[in-house]
């Protein structure tokens, strides 16, 4: 290997040298040296800590009530004026009723006609009705007495047969009688005839005979004997007759009878199906008349609409004349407007003689209430106001809140939060949401539309230690604080993790890591001055972990320190 000479050597490290020497010229003319940092030390205390938001807002009047008529008419008199206050079932105007009350005349005319209509119907369904029942009944009695007539038809075909019946056996009984009693008086004619023929053929061969024995005058036993044989004999030939007779005359009776019986049992049967006919006749006459009144009952029922979920067409028409006159009613009511609440008059849209409409809406949290007459300061006013994101979801319902007006220097109020609205407002790509204060009592000059700033109080912790906010950085889920003490006489800065609690507008509540009386750093601003005469201002980077710590960020980690809640 060549030996390079020495002259070279030489030579080459005074150009190393020369452009180390202009290098740190330059670095040091654009990056002059540190100024020395004066450390910002703050006491933790003991006291409160308040955690607020604030957003601005207008002074809205959500109360305010617009006024109009149910129906447009003429103005005829006017009673107030704008800026006037009036109180609750004042008469603010009135407008020409002659149009009203010529329709509610007509409507009370055509509501009356409507109730006689539905009275009329209802005495027509109930008479239908009644007609339908007593044809019911009717048809049952006459049932009933079919029934009852039916039993007593054939009653008496019953009673005939049975004496027919009777008769006729008895007449079979009579006529062996009758014969028994011929019988009889032939046997005691027959007996007779022998007595006498017997003791005629004794004492006739003696010349005792009837005759001869009628011809004596004095008493002969046998004359006797035979006389009282003759006229037995002679009595039973007129027995036999007469029983002869009698039994003729029986049997042409009891032929009678037994014919009339026969004749009468006929008549039943005959008098049985003819009353049974004309019952039957009846009673379809009577089924008829049912059938009848159901049916118009029916067609009364269908022109009626009864028994369908809807009115009946009289009904219907009553219930629409009935809230035609109420309508009437109440237009010719509304033409007299009054004042619902108390309050002052906003604005009035029409002048005597003019034609007011019946347009109006109420006023809202977001819009004014518009109409003939507007009232305002019905209620109490409120304030509305838009939060952001994450100022929106510390705000809820109930809470303090504290107000200022630009319009009204001096002047503050307090109130509550009414509502948060659920659902939020994006405008050139921020998002917000939209909140609605009270406002307790009555605060002089506040007027609808006035600019305010509301102030929500979104927590409070009394008597706790705390420490001012700008000490305390959060990185992630851990806080720190550069906790300073002084060794040798020189102040030393120590990181040390701490719990905060409420964190507030001006300062922090911390739970554990710090007590009353410690001493820790607040970040610290330093100026520098380059050699071109132009001061460069901020944060050291903290080059050591001393500066670090200073600056507000963790020793050592190098770059710019932050301070206060920033991840320096």
């Amino acid at each position: 290997m060549r030996k390079v000479p020495t002259r070279i050597l030489v030579i080459n490290s005074a150009l190393v040298l020369a452009i180390i020497g202009g290098g740190f010229w330059g670095y040091s003319s654009l990056h002059p040296k540190a100024a020395a940092v004066t450390l910002q030390t703050t006491t933790v205390s003991r006291g409160d800590v308040q955690a607020t938001v604030s957003a601005s807002g207008k002074v809205i009047s959500p109360g305010d009530i617009g006024l109009a008529p149910l129906v447009a008419g003429t103005l005829k008199s006017l009673n107030v004026k704008v800026g006037q206050h009036v109180s609750a079932g004042s008469v603010l105007a009135e407008l020409d009723t002659t149009t009203l009350r010529t329709a509610q005349a007509q409507s009370l005319t055509a509501l009356i006609a409507a109730k006689a209509a539905v009275a009329s119907a209802s005495t027509q369904l109930t008479q239908a009705q009644l007609a339908v029942d007593t044809a019911n009944q009717n048809l049952s009695s006459q049932l009933a007495s079919v029934s009852q007539n039916a039993v007593t038809y054939q009653a008496s075909v019953d009673a005939a047969k049975k004496t027919l019946d009777d008769t006729t056996t008895n007449q079979a009984f009579s006529v062996k009688t009758y014969q028994q009693s011929v019988d009889t008086a032939k046997n005691t004619l027959a007996a007779a005839q022998l007595s006498y023929d017997n003791y005629l053929g004794l004492y006739g061969p003696s010349g005792i005979t009837v005759a001869w024995c009628s011809t004596i005058q004095t008493i002969n036993g046998n004359c006797t004997q035979l006389i009282s044989y003759y006229q037995s004999l002679n009595n039973a030939k007129i027995g036999v007759d007469t029983a002869i007779q009698n039994q003729t005359a029986s049997l042409l009776k009891d032929a009678q009878t037994l014919a009339g019986l026969q004749t009468a049992y006929n008549t039943a049967l005959t008098n049985q199906k003819n009353n049974i006919a004309k019952d039957q006749d009846s009673l379809i006459s009577f089924k008829n008349a049912v059938s009848t009144a159901q049916a118009t009952l029916d067609n009364l029922k269908l022109s009626q609409n009864i028994g369908s979920t809807d009115p009946t067409t009289a009904q219907l028409q009553l219930q629409i004349a009935q809230a035609n006159y109420d309508q009437a009613v109440k237009n010719l009511d509304g033409a007299t407007i009054t004042a619902p609440v108390s309050g002052d008059v906003a604005s009035i849209s029409t002048a005597v003689g003019g034609n007011v409409t019946t347009a109006f809406t109420q006023a809202t949290n977001t819009t004014t209430a518009t109409g003939f007459i507007v009232l305002t300061n019905t209620t109490a006013l409120r304030v509305t106001a838009s939060f952001s994101e994450a100022d929106a979801a510390k705000i809820a319902t109930g809470q303090d809140a504290a107000f200022t007006f630009d319009a009204l220097a001096g002047t503050s109020a307090t109130g509550k939060v009414l509502q948060v609205d659920l659902l939020p407002t994006t405008t050139g790509g921020v998002t917000s949401y939209g909140a609605t204060f009270s406002v307790d009592g009555k605060v002089p000059g506040l007027k609808v539309g006035m600019t305010a700033t509301a102030t929500v109080s979104t927590g409070f912790a009394g008597g706790v230690i705390q420490v001012s906010a700008q000490a305390v950085t959060t990185r992630g889920s851990g806080s720190f604080v550069n906790f300073v003490t002084t060794k040798a006489g020189k102040q030393v800065i120590t990181s040390t993790p701490v719990v905060v609690g409420l964190k507030g507008d001006s300062s922090d509540e911390i739970q554990s890591g710090l007590k009353v009386g410690d001493k820790v750093s607040l970040p610290t601003i330093r100026a520098t001055t380059a050699s071109n005469g132009f001061a460069v201002g901020g944060i050291p980077g903290g080059t050591s972990a001393l500066a670090g710590a200073a600056a507000g960020g963790f020793p050592g980690a190098g770059g710019g320190g932050g301070g206060g809640r920033g991840n320096g």
